[in-house]
């Protein structure tokens, strides 16, 4: 599994982002690559407690020990899954203001490292810095290649 805290996955990542152009095709869902680069800024702003999200019913469950490790570390994120309301972006967006608002974000996240604090996850709860790193590169690179990069 990859980690968003690991300088070699950061610049791939990075690198990848620098492929998009505001008319990447998705190959699903329903967000153009705006609003995926919104919706990934606000999951990535609500790690660090700078956007709020309510907690999901379904933590009840999925924050228990062996089924968070496996949605985190075992599974593939399926597409069109569900999402928080509060990660939905509906209306239209500014491609470039939206990389270059990511981008300060995931670089605001990867410099801090491991003194980085982090909030609860709606419905993974309490996650450890390692738990945290992994989830945002498999977030991140589910979206990229959401769009074929």
């Amino acid at each position: 599994m990859e980690s968003l805290w690991n300088k070699n996955n950061q610049a791939l990542l990075i690198s990848r982002i620098e492929q998009l152009k505001d008319n990447s095709p998705r190959k699903w869902g329903k967000m153009d690559v705006a609003q995926m680069l919104e919706h990934i800024n606000i999951a990535y702003k609500n790690s660090i407690d700078e956007v709020q999200v309510n907690k999901n019913p379904l933590s009840v469950i999925i924050s228990l020990p062996p089924v968070k490790k496996l949605m985190i570390y075992g599974m593939p994120f399926l597409k069109n899954l569900p999402t928080a309301k509060e990660y939905i972006v509906k209306d239209s967006q500014d491609f470039e203001k939206n990389k270059e608002d990511f981008l300060k974000t995931f670089h605001k996240i990867t410099q801090k490292g491991s003194d980085q604090t982090f909030v609860s996850h709606p419905i993974f709860g309490e996650l450890s810095y390692e738990d945290w790193g992994a989830l945002l590169s498999k977030h991140l690179d589910h979206h990229l290649k959401q769009f074929g990069v």
